[in-house]
């Protein structure tokens, strides 16, 4: 970061320099860090097990105790993590005590015939019906796991207790809010598919027409882009701090899930394998960035006029489509219901698969051929680094239900099971409504920026601010959830 700094903390210039020229991260920190989602996970899975078994009859999911250990197992470690504090007492609390509920899950009544069919094979086979796709816990938890550390990094980053290796890298790096701007765009088109799957209707199989499918994706892109015309109009009209090579000039985030959407039907009419049509896409953006002047023009360019002012956000969307589709095909595979007990195992293999393929391509990208990451751009090894990242979290999360499952009576093997056993209360609230959830959370750090002088506020301030915004901006997914209603 350049020394030079203004001399006023509360100034605008200020702000914009401090998150100016960073370098981010080591990868191995990164992943360690975010190994809190998934151990937060296993930890409560273990517990919510235990106690089904201990009293399945009297077991409830959602009452006060249960959220009360939800909120400290989800989002106390996040808090910890991402600012650096304790991160080595946290990580060893919540295997211990994973370690501890796996234990008190009792093993299920042993077989004295291995060759006759598995009881609970035998019940999820029989209850698969063609084209339809019930709720995975699993998905869901990756889901508004991601969506939480989103929404908390946006405000936190504005504080001194988040540490600056953690925020958005200059060009090239990688650092955590490089990691879950990406983790957005894929999740999103991990179940952006949906709409394109064969569905039941009056038992047949049906699949929407092309322009069908443009509609919906039109209808789903206007919203997100009157929010971003509402946002440049509000930070330009409050003189809020931009740092304009993040996307640009006017460019902003809802701009970029907003449009895609709408190109996801063009690039399906082009050709159907989602996972050749992404890796053509960045392997030809990659090639165009590095073989030819047009990546020294996006990286130097003067913002002369509308397209290079705002060549960030225009040229990487590029890869957040192609980061989009990838995650498209993977709901592809994973979304629809399972058709037999084998075929739900040989998944885990599928996302391995998936995970396997992207580690490789980031090795060669940047290792062998010397490209790095770049957020700024989205070129290809950051494509790959986020598909590979999401679909280990995707598997480590299969494989933990997996596990805990396996230990359930037959006839809950698909469904049927109590509420609160699959997703936490306070996850499920989150995925429900998780645009509004974003929306939301970037309303009130907007309102904190202009409220408070982050900056100026000690350790003690930081967190108490922290933990209020986390609560603000839970609460009407929250109350969403309890009254059943979903806006998006």
């Amino acid at each position: 970061m350049d020394q030079r700094a203004p001399t006023d903390v509360t100034s605008k210039e200020y702000k914009e320099w401090r998150v100016s020229n960073l370098e981010g991260s080591s990868l191995t920190e990164i992943h360690l860090v975010l190994s809190t989602v998934l151990l937060s996970y296993w930890c409560w899975k273990c517990k919510t097990a235990a106690d089904y078994h201990r009293s399945p009859k009297h077991f409830n999911g959602r009452s006060w105790s249960r959220f009360a250990f939800e909120c400290t197992v989800f989002l106390v470690p996040m808090f910890l993590a991402l600012t650096e504090r304790f991160l080595y007492p946290t990580l060893v609390t919540l295997i211990v005590a994973s370690l501890y509920y796996r234990w008190k899950v009792p093993d299920p009544p042993y077989r004295h015939d291995k060759w006759a069919p598995d009881p609970r094979a035998v019940v999820f086979d029989e209850s698969y019906i063609e084209g339809k796709i019930t709720p995975k816990p699993y998905l869901s938890i990756y889901r508004a796991e991601m969506m939480l550390l989103t929404c908390f990094c946006i405000l936190a980053v504005d504080f001194n207790v988040f540490p600056l290796k953690f925020a958005k890298v200059e060009t090239f790096g990688t650092s955590i809010m490089d990691l879950g701007v990406g983790s957005f765009v894929f999740s999103a088109g991990v179940v952006g598919i949906k709409p394109f799957l064969p569905r039941r209707v009056k038992d047949k199989l049906v699949t929407a027409a092309l322009g069908h499918q443009l509609k919906t994706g039109l209808w789903t892109a206007l919203p997100l882009l009157v929010l971003g015309i509402a946002r440049l109009v509000l930070t330009d009209s409050v003189d809020y701090q931009k740092h304009v090579s993040e996307y640009g000039t006017h460019w902003n985030f809802f701009f970029t899930l907003g449009f895609l959407p709408a190109f996801v039907p063009i690039g399906l009419c082009l050709y159907s394998d989602l996972r050749v049509t992404s890796t053509v896409l960045l392997v030809l953006y990659q090639c165009l960035y590095t073989l030819t002047p047009f990546g020294a023009w996006l990286e130097i360019a003067e913002r002369s006029d509308l397209l290079s002012a705002n060549r960030e956000g225009v040229f990487s969307f590029i890869g957040y489509l192609a980061m989009f589709l990838m995650g498209m095909s993977l709901g592809k595979e994973i979304l629809p219901d399972a058709p037999s007990f084998k075929a739900r195992r040989m998944r885990l293999v599928t996302v391995l698969g998936v995970w396997t393929t992207a580690a490789i391509s980031l090795f060669l990208a940047d290792f062998v051929c010397r490209i790095e990451p770049s957020r700024r751009f989205a070129n290809a090894p950051y494509c790959f680094w986020v598909a590979g990242f999401n679909s280990f979290m995707l598997w480590m999360f299969m494989m933990i239900e997996e596990d805990i499952d396996s230990k359930l009576p037959p006839q809950l093997s698909r469904s049927g099971r109590p509420a609160g056993y699959d997703v936490p209360l306070i996850l499920e609230a989150v995925n429900m409504n998780s645009l509004t959830t974003f929306l939301i959370a970037n309303l009130l750090t907007g309102a904190t920026n202009m409220l408070t002088e982050t900056l100026l506020c000690d350790t003690a301030q930081s967190y108490a601010i922290l933990a209020i915004y986390v609560f603000l901006f839970m609460l009407p997914p929250l109350l969403l959830y309890q009254a059943g209603l979903r806006i998006r």
